[in-house]
């Protein structure tokens, strides 16, 4: 028996239906939904554009890599950002995780200043502040950062031009180069907004469907072609 001869076997077991079932809270209420393997694959392909749009993935020339970056998610946030994970690996840029908790800001920070980090994907506010002192100096030497609606206005102020990166529901939206709005994945799903509430459907075959769900946010919503070439809505959360 060897690494390779198990792999493979394990590779010939059947899969479960279910990669996994998420929760978010919604007025205090949390609400679960299934995630199949297949919305995983799909989830994994739209992450690693829109990461690759960013810069991430392997520098060529030198044998060096490049393009690393922090995920900053926790765990129970995992049907979000481990596409992302995953994209990232495929793209062939290193990554490591900072958790979303205050007292673990400083493996943000550190990885930031140890490691030749090009992206933090996903800060909160809980973590800037946590950072303190010391944020300045991580967006100072990170180029790109993409950050949650809360933190936005904290890194603008240490200096950083965040882009942003939002949960709506079980949909996850991510600011492209051109800051026109956070791309939603439109073959997934579909937002439609009433008096500056916005709701949610399914616009694919995902293993839980929703139809004009409320996710809590409040927004505006851009249609049509954005400068990066991609179509279909973008959403800017305004509380």
């Amino acid at each position: 028996m060897t690494l390779a001869s198990t792999s493979a076997a394990a590779a010939e077991l059947p899969k479960a239906r279910l990669w996994g079932i998420g929760r978010y809270d919604l007025a205090g209420q949390l609400v679960y939904f299934e995630v199949s393997w297949d919305d995983w694959q799909r989830d994994v392909a739209w992450a690693r554009a829109m990461l690759a749009d960013h810069g991430v993935g392997a520098k060529k020339g030198d044998g060096e890599v490049g393009g690393g970056l922090v995920i900053v998610g926790g765990m129970p946030e995992s049907p979000w950002f481990d596409p992302f994970e995953t994209a990232a690996r495929e793209l062939g840029a290193p990554y490591s995780i900072g958790e979303i908790y205050g007292f673990e800001a400083f493996r943000t920070g550190m990885y930031a200043r140890r490691l030749p980090v090009t992206m933090i994907f996903g800060i909160d506010r809980t973590v800037a502040e946590g950072l303190g002192d010391e944020l300045a100096d991580v967006v100072a030497r990170v180029p790109v950062i993409v950050a949650r609606p809360d933190a936005a206005g904290l890194l603008a102020e240490a200096g950083a031009a965040p882009y942003i990166v939002t949960l709506v529901g079980p949909a996850i939206a991510v600011e492209c180069p051109y800051r026109s709005g956070a791309h939603l994945n439109g073959a997934e799903w579909t937002l439609a907004e009433r008096g500056g509430e916005l709701f949610l459907s399914t616009a694919g075959p995902r293993a839980d469907q929703v139809s004009q769900v409320p996710v809590g946010l409040r927004g505006t919503l851009t249609q049509g072609e954005c400068a990066c070439g991609r179509t279909g809505q973008r959403v800017t959360i305004t509380e």
